[in-house]
């Protein structure tokens, strides 16, 4: 029997999402330079036509990745956090829901942390949204909100710069440990332990 319009749409969606999927473990594994499209065919079992009939090139597949996986995958991790709240509140919380990813046995999740903590290393990609600073959304978040903390009273005299690079170069580097270590063996520091860090 012939399938109708919405079983193929259906099919492509979820082939669609599977190279994604795939793609997401390649890049967060061995980094963006180091992935070639033959694996991600091999990973996500289908044919080098089908993956160029979605995807151009691993440009365009990377920043699929980033578009439809990771960047909406942060914004649901962050959405219930108030960030009206008093800066030290918000970032206490932010690193609460990166530790609780980490701490979980969800591979999938762990990954797209450490490839979003990853996003700007990649120099060469000139659709990766940065500000004038050269900075991704992420980290130039983060160093606003330690300004605000600044401001606030709450936190360090330290350079917000180099305080952002220690908060995110801390929890990807647990990332990184997490992914190769894996969920047994991993143990996760408190939150508290990386606010003393920030904190007058």
């Amino acid at each position: 029997m012939p399938k109708t319009k919405e079983q193929c749409e259906q099919i492509r969606n979820e082939r669609k999402l599977t190279i994604l999927k795939c793609s997401v473990e390649l890049f967060a594994t061995k980094g963006y330079e180091a992935v070639n499209l033959d694996e991600v065919t091999k990973k996500a079992k289908c044919s080098h036509g089908l993956l160029y009939h979605y995807y151009r090139n691993k440009e365009e597949l990377y920043e699929a990745v980033l578009n439809q996986i990771i960047y909406p995958d942060s914004k649901e991790v962050v959405k219930d956090i108030d960030f009206n709240q008093k800066a030290k509140f918000v970032v206490h919380d932010i690193i609460d829901k990166c530790f609780k990813i980490l701490k979980s046995n969800n591979e999938e999740k762990v990954m797209e942390l450490y490839l979003l903590l990853n996003v700007h290393l990649q120099k060469s990609l000139k659709f990766i949204k940065k500000n004038e600073k050269g900075h991704t959304v992420i980290f130039s978040t983060m160093e606003e909100l330690i300004d605000r903390g600044k401001i606030e009273g709450d936190f360090n005299d330290s350079s917000s710069t180099e305080l952002t690079i220690a908060v995110l170069s801390l929890i990807k580097g647990m990332a990184f440990n997490r992914i190769n270590i894996g969920y047994k063996r991993f143990v996760c520091p408190r939150s508290e332990i990386v606010m003393k860090m920030l904190l007058k």
